[in-house]
C-alpha cells in the first residue's frame, strides 16, 4: 500500500524551510495579535499528476508576507520580505527519504495590500511536485 504526504508533514516542512532561509517566524495559524514581521502557509490546493511511472501529487501553498506597518505608508520593507523567502525558496524543502520533490516552482506574486493594521500584505504562491511511488508492471 502506497501512503502519501500528510498534510501536516508537508506544510511543516515548509514552514521550516521558510523560517530556516529568512530568519523570521512562519505560522500556518496566525496567532492573536502576533508582532510583524512574519510568514503565513497554506496549503490551497492538491491534485493528482501521476506520470506512465510514478504516483505524484501537486500541493499548492499561499505563504503570506506581513510587514511591520511603515509610518509613510512604504512597500520596501515587503519588497525585501518577498525577496528573501524568494531566495529561502531555491532550496528544496525537506521532506522524509520515503517521498521525492520533483519540482518546486514558483507561481509569482498574487497581489500586495495594505491591511486594515497598516500592514503590507503579499501573497506569493508555490506548486510542489511530491513522488510518493512509482508504478510497477
Amino acid at each position: 500500500m502506497l501512503k502519501k504526504l500528510g498534510f501536516v508533514e508537508f506544510i511543516k516542512a515548509v514552514m521550516d524551510r521558510v523560517e530556516t532561509g529568512t530568519g523570521l517566524r512562519c505560522y500556518d495559524a496566525i496567532p492573536k495579535n502576533a508582532p510583524s514581521p512574519f510568514y503565513y502557509a497554506e496549503i490551497v490546493g492538491l491534485r493528482k499528476a501521476d506520470t506512465k511511472t510514478m504516483f505524484v501529487d501537486v500541493f499548492t501553498v499561499f505563504i503570506h508576507v506581513i510587514a511591520e506597518p511603515q509610518e509613510n505608508n512604504s512597500s520596501v520593507a515587503v519588497y525585501k520580505m518577498i525577496q528573501e523567502l524568494e531566495e529561502a525558496m531555491t532550496e528544496d524543502i525537506d521532506i522524509d527519504c520515503k517521498y521525492t520533490v520533483i519540482s518546486q516552482d514558483s507561481l509569482g506574486l498574487q497581489r500586495i495590500q495594505t491591511d486594515e493594521t497598516n500592514e503590507k500584505h503579499a501573497i506569493l504562491s508555490y506548486d510542489f511536485k511530491i513522488c510518493y511511488g512509482f508504478k510497477i508492471k
